[in-house]
């Protein structure tokens, strides 16, 4: 007579634990490229598909926060002008015109930080066409409480008796 074998418990029990893992690895995979994802998509709706300035690459999450320097930010900022400064879409060469290399931009925990390294393209953006740029959120904590303290009124009081 032919002995079948089957698997012993214990190898059962770890090809378990490993296709566990495997799925909740893969699960976390897709649930951070979807997140991704939706991060991309809404930054590219929130610039309107127009290209940040040239910057460093940025490292995911964390962006370029080993790129600002601390001290001597100048000289840093001038570098990497000069190393990231020329950018050669059609976009930007229209936005920026002559003055590719005097802005920069860095990308910090999915804010954008734009570094002017030149008078004349800080004086082109920021009076020229300031109202394009000099655009403030919205405080809504302020609004609420303005709205509270005008709004807010007081019940009339009963007097006893």
């Amino acid at each position: 007579m032919h002995d079948t074998q089957r698997p012993s418990p214990p190898l059962i029990l770890s090809l378990a634990v490993v296709m566990g893992l495997l799925m909740l690895v893969i699960d976390v995979l897709v649930l951070v490229s979807s997140f991704s994802v939706f991060l991309a998509i809404r930054d590219h709706r929130r610039r309107g598909g127009l290209p940040y300035p040239p910057g460093p690459r940025p490292l995911p999450l964390i962006g370029n926060l080993f790129d600002i320097p601390k001290e001597f930010s100048w000289l840093t900022y001038s570098r990497h002008s000069r190393i990231h400064g020329k950018n050669h879409s059609v976009a930007s060469l229209l936005l920026t015109e002559g003055m590719a290399g005097d802005i920069i931009s860095f990308h910090i925990f999915g804010q954008v930080i734009v570094v002017m390294n030149s008078i004349k393209a800080t004086k082109d953006l920021l009076e020229r066409r300031g109202e394009i740029y000099s655009d403030r959120p919205t405080c809504t904590i302020h609004e609420m409480c303005v709205v509270q303290i005008f709004t807010f009124s007081y019940g009339t009081r009963q007097s006893a008796g």
